[in-house]
């Protein structure tokens, strides 16, 4: 066999193999230019993944990412997506889940930290900026946003800058000598049930009280 045919014969041995061990499940098998994509229902992902790194003559036993697409206007919304190398052979295939039914505002994913300790960021990452949870997962926790954030910001639903800014100066543009707004910048998805754009009345509330004391003591 050929280099240039290595990787695609692995692949098409893949899918076999996967083809074969969930027997009747729905599963779908998509090619394009030369990668080969395998989307599983949900509950086959630990325990295929768990084959495809131990099976003898596959070895996919490096994790190279693992992220997530929001699809908004589609149901499942999102495809949870698994990127696996063999060290060995070389061979690449990507594995899907899709999940979040209508109206499932955190979809749920079992957690492949059991197969590759390393997806414990990974799937740490996909929380924080999608708000999909990975169950059994040892440390499910923001990993980027801080940990009082109550939104998850590659949903394509998030606002574009995720703070209020006053108008004009969409996107915090402020000319150089004007004014800065005591209103800029100030977070308004840190309190649940916050809507963006909206300043936080129990916040602004409490700022004016700050306020008042300063003024009082000058």
């Amino acid at each position: 066999m050929s280099e240039p045919e290595l990787a695609p014969t692995l692949a098409a041995r893949t899918a076999a193999l996967v083809r074969d061990r969930l027997g009747d499940a729905p599963i779908e098998v998509v090619e394009y230019r030369g990668e080969m994509t395998i989307i599983l229902p949900v509950e086959h992902i630990v325990p295929v993944c768990q084959m495809l790194r131990d099976a003898p003559d596959l070895r996919y036993d490096f994790l190279a990412d693992l992220t997530a697409v929001d699809w908004e206007d589609r149901e499942p919304r999102y495809d949870v997506v698994y990127h696996l190398l063999s060290m060995q052979t070389r061979a690449v295939v990507r594995l899907k889940v899709r999940v979040g039914a209508e109206g499932e505002d955190h979809p749920t994913v079992p957690t492949v930290t059991g197969v590759w300790p390393a997806a414990n960021w990974c799937e740490r990452e996909v929380y924080d900026l999608f708000g999909i949870v990975f169950t059994d997962h040892p440390d499910m926790r923001r990993i980027l946003m801080p940990d009082d954030w109550t939104s998850h910001p590659l949903r394509k639903d998030y606002p574009l800058t995720g703070i209020t800014l006053p108008e004009p100066h969409w996107g915090g543009q402020v000319p150089l000598g004007s004014p800065v707004s005591p209103t800029l910048y100030r977070q308004t998805l840190r309190t649940p049930g916050g809507i963006p754009g909206e300043i936080d009345p129990q916040a602004e509330s409490t700022r004016q009280s700050v306020e008042g004391q300063g003024d009082q003591e000058h």
